[in-house]
């Protein structure tokens, strides 16, 4: 897609054209500019961003994938980081100044500006997940005693430091939030008008230290645009932005699509180190495989004599295990999204679970009539193949069954040992399945056949 861009700027950084390099680069987004240099070098990387404004420098890092953004940032210099880090809000500069070093970070600190340097500092002591994480100390509060002429002077004297803003935040003698007034609201009152007269009261606001998902939710059942921040005595510390939100929703998702496969972490695949992908994907893979050697050995010890004597029985076990695991992980997904929107809570677990044995009971009966059928047919002989027939419908619905109460109840326990329901659930419910699904399928064809 950007391959003429890529070659114009490969042959600009061999003739050292920085003017070239920054025309091919201007009038583009941080996020189009960052999907273009990553197939840079991590020195080109920086070459290319030192030759462009300080002001687009920061929004382009945040903008990269996390370990390529981590080696970039360890060769810029501080200077660079710097100016870079000043063009950016409260929170996005918190962000980037906790995957410095800490030597690097106590650094740029400390040649920050002190107002700027102090809210960043306030941010960085909360949970970068949590909603003082997410949160920016950039806002616009006025005091419910104030006249709106007075506001609107004041507004205008602090517009410049403070991002997009459609509400402004009202406190009272004491710095408590009260309420809140819309630019509409402001712009239409009395000037002569006192602030409390206009001011809607609070519907919502959170503390700093609750989860990111929370907030999300909240954002979401209130149909908001922003959301106060306040501590324990209820004074108004910062905001948090839809922009903000719209960031974790991503970012969650991408989280519990990882984990549900048994990533850790997610990696490029292509700019990604060998090591780190590796240490991502190998522990639940080995996990998986070890429960998967087990199968076998149990197979081979107890039910060798049964697959030799049906040799068919051995056609049609990935069938079974493979239905079953369909069903178990197609549960754990939809189980994992109610509880990531809140829509389910584990005071429901008992219903969710016979919920989900209701309709898995259902699945694993359609599914093993269609299989047992073809079963019957493949056999050639009436008296086997019913045997047959019977082996794989019942195993099929067991199977079926046994999935989805792992699907089920593996998110379910994990929600409430307070771990993230996504966690490993895909290798654990298709590990679990097939071991069960297994015994389950030799067992039934060595009672019956």
């Amino acid at each position: 897609m950007h391959t003429e861009t890529i070659n114009k700027i490969k042959k600009s950084l061999d003739i050292g054209d920085s003017y070239q390099i920054k025309l091919e680069l201007s009038n583009r987004n941080p996020a189009e500019i960052a999907s273009i240099i990553i197939s840079f070098s991590d020195d080109d990387i920086c070459r290319i961003l030192n030759t462009l404004n300080s002001d687009n420098i920061a929004e382009i890092i945040l903008e990269l994938p996390e370990d390529i953004r981590s080696k970039v940032l360890k060769r810029l210099d501080n200077d660079s980081i710097l100016s870079a880090i000043e063009n950016l809000e409260s929170d996005d500069a918190a962000d980037l100044i906790s995957e410095l070093g800490d030597e690097k970070s106590k650094k740029i600190l400390e040649d920050m500006n002190p107002q700027d340097s102090s809210d960043v500092q306030s941010l960085l002591q909360y949970d970068e997940e949590s909603a003082g994480g997410i949160m920016q100390t950039e806002l616009v509060e006025v005091k419910d005693s104030s006249l709106i002429k007075d506001a609107i002077n004041w507004i205008r004297l602090i517009a410049e430091d403070v991002p997009d803003f459609y509400q402004i935040y009202v406190t009272n003698e004491n710095d408590k939030l009260v309420g809140t007034v819309s630019l509409k609201s402001l712009v239409l009152a009395s000037p002569s008008s006192v602030i409390k007269s206009i001011m809607e009261p609070i519907e919502i606001s959170v503390e700093p230290e609750i989860d990111q998902e929370q907030v999300s939710k909240i954002f979401s059942d209130y149909d908001l645009v922003s959301l106060p921040v306040v501590d324990k005595n209820e004074r108004l510390i910062g905001r948090i932005t839809s922009d903000d939100i719209l960031d974790v929703v991503n970012e969650e998702a991408e989280e519990d699509l990882f984990a549900l496969a048994g990533i850790n972490e997610y990696n490029h695949p292509i700019y990604s180190s060998f090591i780190s992908k590796t240490k991502s994907r190998l522990p639940w893979l080995l996990i998986t495989l070890i429960g998967e050697l087990i199968i076998a050995y149990i197979i081979a010890i107890y039910f060798q004599p049964t697959l030799e004597k049906f040799i068919l029985l051995a056609a049609f076990m990935p069938a079974v295990m493979a239905t079953g695991g369909s069903v178990g992980i197609q549960t754990s997904a939809i189980v994992i999204r109610a509880l990531g929107t809140g829509t389910i809570n584990i005071s429901q677990t008992l219903k969710v679970i016979i919920s989900e044995l209701k309709l898995s009971t259902l699945l694993g009966v359609i599914c093993g009539l269609v299989a047992g059928t073809t079963g019957y047919f493949i056999t050639g002989a009436k008296d086997v193949g019913i045997d047959f027939f019977k082996v794989i419908f019942l195993s099929l619905s067991i199977a079926s069954l046994m999935s989805a109460f792992f699907g089920a109840s593996f998110p379910l326990l994990l929600d409430k040992i307070k771990s993230d329901p996504a966690n490993g659930s895909g290798p654990f419910v298709t590990m679990a399945n097939d071991l069960f699904s297994a015994i389950a399928y030799l067992l039934i064809a060595l009672f019956i056949m």
